[in-house]
């Protein structure tokens, strides 16, 4: 029997009024994955069969998932992962007994890679009583991929719920269409502080750290700015799709060089030295964490442990205990801490790699914000590594430009924090350097909207 909180059932009792369909807007920690079990259950309990299909963006999550729902008595009867062998006959199995009425329940559970494929898609599609079908898309924002094939199979099932707390995808307006057509629209949403208010995750404070680039970098920048300036002047005035890719290599290439930039080592080491070095987590970018590990470990002697995609996964669950019992005092972490890894002992986060994307920086704070009673963790501590110009060596123009790339970010981290007024006094003579004083209340979406109009316009 689960018992929800209040705003559980509304989630619960709203999703049913829209016809079994929606999506829920979550902040992580306040039970989403409770909720949505509840509602496969209040189905089931309707209709007295299901075939329930659960969809999470990695394998490590299968086994969280078949936790909770085995603490609510429901089995799993197949996990989708790993080669198609080691599933394809139970599959076909289980759809011919549900079908035939030899069972009642059928639950599987899949990571997105392992369910993308044709043969997958198939064999779903072969179940006759899709009436019964339900599908829990945990992440859902994965489904909007240009690569997902079997969106048309995942219709056809009755229930779909998906779960995210950023379903839009960035700059992506063909993902994020095919996502609500899949799941309708955000049928209820629970915000982060509505979550902090609530003590359902814990206070933080934010601190902005100005990072400026080298002359080297400076000048790389600015080449790759006007370049980007020139080619999407042509994309708009084209029909070449070869320009699509051209754009994005070169947007990739000047992302990389500020979340690489060379004096965030330094600022780096220093703030790291000033700080308690237990239950840090570090976010380094894509190639660097090595580099940052070595900062961590061998020049300042601190018990470190790396956590990316090349860590097994039979030795990630170990890492986290020990970072837990503080073995380990400090992770340093790339992508694979993003979503659905709980590291709820983490008091202190850095924020070298400098995303601009919502999903990605959302995700990675909903990770460090979680409560930790065991340790007593009250509130926690994020600095956060800002790239900006120094507008005596870039045109005004390209300088503007960056400033507003980093700042839905900080908008995003400031707006709930605790000495939120404090943080806006370290970017606000920034801001008025370029005369883009309205951008300290601009949300990543606002910024997006805009930038879409300027792009439509040329």
């Amino acid at each position: 029997m689960i018992r929800l909180r209040p705003y559980q059932e509304q989630a619960l009792q709203v999703f049913q009024e829209n016809g079994n369909r929606g999506i829920f807007d979550m902040a992580t920690g306040t039970g989403k994955t409770f909720t949505s079990i509840a509602c496969a259950n209040a189905f089931y309990e309707d209709k007295k069969r299901q075939f329930l299909v659960i969809l999470v963006p990695f394998l490590h999550l299968i086994p969280q998932w078949e936790e909770n729902l085995g603490q609510l008595g429901i089995l799993v009867n197949l996990e989708i992962a790993n080669s198609r062998d080691s599933w394809r006959h139970k599959l076909r199995h289980l759809i011919f007994d549900f079908d035939h009425g030899y069972r009642n329940r059928v639950v599987i559970i899949g990571s997105y890679k392992s369910t993308n494929s044709d043969l997958f898609g198939e064999l779903l599609d072969s179940l006759k009583l899709k009436q019964y079908g339900f599908l829990i898309a945990d992440e859902c924002h994965y489904l909007g991929s240009g690569s997902s094939t079997n969106l048309d199979v995942y219709k056809r099932l009755s229930g779909r719920l998906g779960l995210s707390a950023t379903p839009k995808r960035w700059w992506d307006e063909d993902g994020t269409e095919k996502i609500f057509d899949l799941f309708d629209e955000i049928v209820f949403k629970y915000s982060l502080k509505r979550a902090i208010d609530n003590n359902f995750l814990t206070h933080y404070r934010y601190y902005p750290i100005q990072v400026t680039l080298d002359f080297e970098e400076n000048q790389k920048y600015i080449n790759l700015s006007n370049k980007i300036s020139k080619l999407t002047v042509l994309k708009a005035n084209s029909v070449r799709h070869d320009l699509d890719d051209r754009l994005k290599r070169l947007l990739l290439r000047r992302s990389r060089l500020l979340q690489s930039a060379v004096n965030k080592e330094g600022t780096f080491e220093k703030i790291f030295k000033q700080q308690a070095p237990d239950f840090s987590l570090v976010y380094c970018p894509d190639g660097e964490i090595e580099k940052y590990t070595s900062i961590v470990g061998n020049d300042l002697g601190v018990r470190v442990h790396t956590f990316d995609s090349k860590t097994p996964y039979g030795e990630r669950t170990e890492i986290l205990r020990q970072f837990a019992e503080n073995k380990i005092q400090t992770l340093t972490a790339i992508k694979c801490l993003d979503e659905g890894v709980d590291v709820p002992a983490t008091k202190t986060a850095y924020f070298i790699s400098s995303t601009t994307n919502p999903r990605q920086f959302i995700q990675r704070r909903g990770r460090i914000l979680r409560m930790d009673r065991k340790s007593g963790k009250i509130t926690a501590d994020i600095y956060d590594l800002i790239v900006v110009p120094d507008k005596e060596e870039m045109d005004i123009s390209v300088a503007r430009g960056m400033v507003k790339r980093e700042m839905p970010r900080f908008h995003e981290f400031s707006q709930y924090a605790d000495n939120e007024f404090e943080a806006r006094k370290v970017i606000r003579p920034i801001l008025a350097d370029f005369n883009l004083d309205s951008y300290m209340d601009k949300s990543a979406w606002d910024i997006y909207e805009e930038n879409k109009k300027e792009i439509e316009g040329l």
